[in-house]
């Protein structure tokens, strides 16, 4: 198990975030069930990630990943991926 969470954390730091990479890709034209799916995979993985830390409860790793996928969404907007958030 902590080797696919190891593959997991390292596959997401590789590529900066789901959010940022669908901006970078799609630029403008990422659709809300790619972006809420791309936010979604980014608080499952880094929660994930966060977890194997020992000395982490539950909250920790929660809120760690909450935390990271908050800054991934903060740079996915700037490269466009919020795009269709726009009314």
């Amino acid at each position: 198990m902590k080797r696919v969470v190891l593959v997991l954390a390292v596959t997401g730091m590789i590529h900066g975030g789901c959010v940022t990479t669908a901006g970078f890709v799609k630029h403008q034209d990422v659709s809300v069930p790619v972006l809420l799916g791309a936010m979604a995979a980014d608080l499952v993985v880094t929660s994930i990630a966060a977890s194997q830390i020992q000395q982490y409860s539950y909250g920790g790793s929660l809120a760690t990943g909450l935390a990271l996928t908050a800054v991934d969404v903060a740079v996915g907007c700037l490269t466009g991926a919020c795009s269709a958030l726009k009314l």
